[in-house]
């Protein structure tokens, strides 16, 4: 049995009608449009045909599409220390650098001024010989600095004893070694000798060299100025003297040895001196 025609033709009018109506809605939906239409033509007595035209679909596209798939977000991984100070109760930021952890600036020590060479100075002191103590002795000198310690003397000098019944008047030359040049204090050890002429209440001379050693101690009050004490002990030898055989009374106990007695013509002395020197 057949079924009527204009139901079938009715069916597929309703199909076509529910496509166009789903249509619109589901391209908005992505944002697609779509041109065009269907045209349905019926016949009711004994037929229907269905026509398309040809849609022109243009597609528009607003904001972005996204068709399956699967795209995950960016993931940030953050790295924890095993100690930040923030979590103990510090301060994390800003991290202030401790006062003794900055690094220290260290000064170049700039080097320090050569030693003068040149000095000249002044002494006073005393002699002992014969322990016979009343003297006085004076005299000039004149240094020259051989190295940084090593300093080379010499001097004049004049030595009077009490009432002037013996003046001896010498030449001489020393030897130093100041132990600490550069400091304020420096002490020293000395050697030397010399040459001297022994006048005896004049009645008589006599000639004699020595020899001595001796310590002392240099201060600076300044870099050319100097003070210096030292104390020295030495033996005198007779080399020539027109010593009488009859000495006055006053000498005997002051007066050289003579040059006539060979066991006995030496004598033995010491002194001590104060002086000034002023370098350069």
């Amino acid at each position: 049995m057949m079924r009527p025609r204009h139901s079938f033709s009715a069916l597929v009018l309703g199909g076509a009608l529910g496509i166009a109506a789903l249509l619109p809605g589901t391209a908005e939906a992505g944002h697609i449009r779509f041109g065009g239409g269907v045209h349905v033509s019926a016949r009711w007595h004994g037929g229907m045909s269905v026509r398309f035209a040809r849609p022109a679909w243009r597609p528009r596209f607003g904001g972005s599409i996204w068709v399956g798939g699967y795209y995950p977000r960016p993931y940030t991984y953050y790295y924890y220390p095993e100690y930040v100070p923030s979590y103990y109760g510090g301060s994390y930021y800003p991290v202030q650098p401790q006062a003794s952890a900055a690094p220290g600036v260290v000064a170049v020590a700039a080097p320090e001024p050569p030693l003068p060479v040149f000095g000249i100075g002044v002494f006073a002191g005393g002699s002992n010989i014969k322990d016979k103590q009343d003297s006085s002795d004076v005299g000039l000198l004149g240094r020259l600095r051989l190295s940084q310690g090593l300093l080379l003397e010499a001097e004049i000098g004049k030595t009077s004893f009490q009432d002037n019944v013996r003046v001896d008047r010498r030449i001489g030359g020393s030897l130093l070694y100041e132990i600490g040049a550069t400091n304020n204090l420096a002490p020293y050890l000395l050697a030397g000798g010399g040459v001297q002429q022994a006048d005896v209440g004049g009645s008589f001379t006599t000639t004699q060299d020595f020899g001595e050693i001796g310590v002392g101690l240099r201060w600076a009050l300044s870099r050319n100025l100097a003070l210096t004490f030292d104390i020295r002990a030495g033996r005198r030898k007779t080399i020539d003297s027109n010593q009488p055989d009859v000495l006055p009374v006053a000498a005997r106990t002051v007066a050289p040895p003579s040059s006539t007695n060979d066991a006995n013509n030496t004598e033995d002395y010491s002194r001590g001196r104060l002086a000034a020197i002023l370098s350069f």
